[in-house]
């Protein structure tokens, strides 16, 4: 893509919007260097359904939206205001609830067994556990709480509701008013531990690869070791996932298992592209 032609999307300061959000300002700095950056005013877009930038947008730009997790409805208000506008996102809102919420990926066949429900009720939530054997792990359609690893994340057993519950319930109280779409419950495999880190929560080889136009282009060690082991197989494997993706720009995080092979932990839209890439320089 002509980068010419392309506008990358920040928030603004709260406190001044003409400004980057200061947990921006860095990655704001580093994309205004290679192609057009704007500044969006969040606090307008949630409060009064309104698109205010800092200057309005090159005639003919694809954007892509740099900021923080917006929910699937305020997303898809902002994507209709940006075509209001005269420009267009470069991931629509179809693009982004794709990648973003669990249960439009979960299909994938290389990854893990899931199944959720909207109804929180205790009833509804054993009908699903009872659809696992063994451990599993818990999110809501979008994230998990898994540097709470033992009280807000890991079930040892599915069967033993009593304890699943109180993880269960743990994490819906912590998420509060956060939560997005549901519960979602997933199975447990042997991942190839690493270390650990926190308070003694395990972590695994694991990696985030981004995609453009459904190639990969970039492989993050996901804990930021710098660490890699991928051969030729995991390479071309790596390469096939994102075929079938309906997003031109989204992320694909894959965890080695103990037999040695990949599998899919998570699809998602692109969060933490310039973040990451700063921390490896």
């Amino acid at each position: 893509m002509d980068t010419s032609k392309l506008t990358l999307l920040f928030p603004g300061n709260p406190l001044r919007v003409s400004q980057p959000d200061p947990d921006y300002a860095e990655e704001y700095t580093v994309a205004k260097s290679m192609t057009n950056v704007r500044l969006i005013n969040l606090d307008c877009l949630l409060d009064q359904n309104q698109l205010e930038l800092n200057t309005s947008f090159p005639s003919e730009t694809t954007v892509i939206y740099r900021g923080w997790m917006l929910r699937p409805e305020t997303y898809s208000k902002m994507n209709s205001l940006i075509l209001a506008s005269g420009a267009k996102m470069l991931t629509d809102t179809h693009a982004y609830t794709g990648t973003h919420l669990l249960p439009r990926w979960a299909h994938h066949s290389n990854t893990l067994k899931s199944a959720w429900t909207t109804d929180l009720s205790d009833k509804d939530i054993i009908r699903v556990l009872n659809q696992f054997s063994g451990p599993v792990t818990i999110k809501d359609f979008v994230k998990s709480r898994k540097h709470e690893w033992y009280s807000a994340f890991y079930i040892p057993n599915a069967q033993n509701f009593s304890q699943a519950l109180e993880v269960i319930h743990n994490f819906i109280t912590r998420q509060g008013e956060n939560l997005v779409g549901g519960l979602v419950i997933r199975e447990f495999v042997p991942l190839l531990q690493t270390g650990t880190y926190l308070s003694n929560n395990p972590t695994f080889e694991e990696y985030r690869v981004f995609y453009w136009q459904r190639n990969p282009f970039v492989v993050i060690d996901y804990w930021g070791k710098n660490f890699e082991s991928l051969n030729a197989n995991d390479q071309q494997f790596i390469k096939k996932q994102g075929a079938d993706i309906k997003s031109s720009f989204f992320t694909i995080d894959f965890a080695r298992k103990i037999n040695g092979d990949l599998t899919i932990m998570e699809i998602g839209d692109v969060n933490h592209f310039y973040r990451l890439w700063l921390n490896q320089k």
